[in-house]
């Protein structure tokens, strides 16, 4: 993907939200730059400070921690039109929480933080853009953190193949199961029992 496709990519994105006018956006694209991800690079790293942003313009990511006895736990995956990032460590200068691994080849574009602070800043709907987006994943991470109690790994499964299709169809099982909070061997159950059912 070349980088005015991705521009007008998030071009797109943002004005689902928020009206931004051609100048405003030009201002705010021109604070961004496109990069090339390989499958298995990291956009960040855990315990290293998040210095940047970025949109998803193509291709597919994992963020996901560490534990100290070395288990992983999928927190989301990352698709086209997702942005990517450890608020956290950005804002704060601290060690990032999270590694963000690339799955896919992906083309982002990416802000570095004095670029972004200087679009919230500089430009008001883009500022106002980010307070919805900013809202809207409070709202489903919420919600996620509830489900993850109160469904059953069936009901969390098939929650996933309803609402995000693409992560089955194109996620490795066992990141699922990770993302699921469950061991590869019970979602493999979890699949065949669903696949006897229809």
């Amino acid at each position: 993907m070349d980088e005015s496709a991705a521009v007008e990519m998030m071009k797109h994105h943002i004005r689902e939200i928020e009206p931004i006018s051609d100048s405003d956006f030009d201002a705010l694209a021109s604070l961004f730059s496109l990069r090339i991800f390989k499958t298995k690079d990291y956009f960040t790293r855990q315990n290293q400070v998040c210095k940047s942003f970025a949109f998803v313009a193509s291709g597919c990511l994992r963020a996901f921690n560490i534990d100290s006895k070395g288990e992983e736990y999928t927190m989301y995956f990352a698709f086209q039109n997702w942005w990517i990032g450890d608020k956290t460590s950005f804002y704060s200068n601290t060690p990032a929480r999270f590694d963000t691994q690339a799955l896919e080849e992906c083309a982002l574009l990416v802000c570095e933080r004095h670029n972004w602070e200087k679009a919230l800043n500089d430009i008001s709907s883009f500022e106002r853009w980010y307070r919805v987006k900013t809202r809207r994943s409070y709202e489903a991470a919420q919600q996620k953190l509830i489900d993850t109690h109160t469904e059953s790994a069936e009901e969390k499964y098939l929650k996933l193949l309803k609402n995000s299709p693409e992560i089955v169809q194109r996620i490795p099982q066992h990141y699922i199961a990770s993302y699921l909070g469950i061991k590869p061997p019970s979602l493999s159950r979890i699949r065949k029992s669903i696949f006897r059912a229809k």
